[in-house]
């Protein structure tokens, strides 16, 4: 079961999100979803401190708060929902890459895009592993918890979300065994996970757990492409 909560204070858009939802869950009989709508920040906010939910549909301009304060808030009592931006302004992508929004759609929202959101949140996703040996201990390491890599001579270091490995192995190695198309290698000794990068500039590009990589010259418009891809 989903618990999914849709915020707009535009009735007639809530109402087209709900529409989706139904045409979603027509597509896949086996899911099942409870859906709340809320037309104002106060009535969601209020919501959420009894009950929480697996996905929120917020709309960007509502009120006296905007979509993106209302995100904030739902992150600061759950770090694991998934939030969907709906909205007719494209002003906000730096903050929904900031909040680690699924999606951001702009209205009038299409159905396949409203789709791929879905597919985001309700389709599991089968966990891959890269299995490394270091000092003689073989590990399975979550792809997904995969930060960035470093070349550090003949020794590569995985930083992941909750450790380090050094293992012995080329760039070239590791990225075929990655096999994953959102880790982008930064020249010849880095390799970042584009769904870890936390914010991007023309200069620098940091990682979530605050690492910094300078934006090899020329590259600055094709990564931040890169970056809306896999995190949007």
């Amino acid at each position: 079961m989903y618990r999914i909560a849709i915020c707009d204070d535009e009735k007639s858009s809530a109402a087209e999100a709900a529409e989706l939802l139904e045409k979603y869950k027509a597509a896949h009989p086996r899911l099942e979803m409870n859906v709340d709508i809320f037309y104002t920040s106060l009535d969601l906010l209020d919501a959420i401190e009894k009950n929480t939910y697996d996905l929120y549909l917020l709309d960007i301009y509502i009120d006296k708060l905007n979509g993106i304060e209302i995100a904030e808030s739902i992150r600061k009592k759950d770090e694991n929902s998934h939030i969907v931006f709906m909205t007719s302004s494209n002003a906000f992508y730096k903050e929904a890459f900031r909040i680690h929004a699924v999606h951001y759609l702009e209205k009038p929202i299409l159905e396949e895009d409203f789709f791929d959101a879905l597919d985001r949140v309700c389709q599991d996703q089968e966990v891959r592993f890269l299995v490394v040996r270091e000092s003689g201990e073989v590990s399975r390491i979550p792809i997904d918890d995969i930060i960035y890599v470093e070349s550090e001579d003949h020794y590569k270091r995985i930083v992941t979300t909750e450790k380090n490995y050094f293992v012995r192995s080329t760039m070239q190695a590791l990225m075929e065994e990655i096999g994953e198309q959102y880790f982008h290698a930064l020249g010849m000794k880095t390799i970042v996970n584009l769904k870890r990068v936390l914010k991007i500039n023309k200069d620098t590009l940091s990682m979530e757990d605050g690492t910094e990589f300078t934006v090899p010259r020329g590259t600055y418009r094709q990564l931040s492409d890169l970056i809306l891809k896999y995190t949007f």
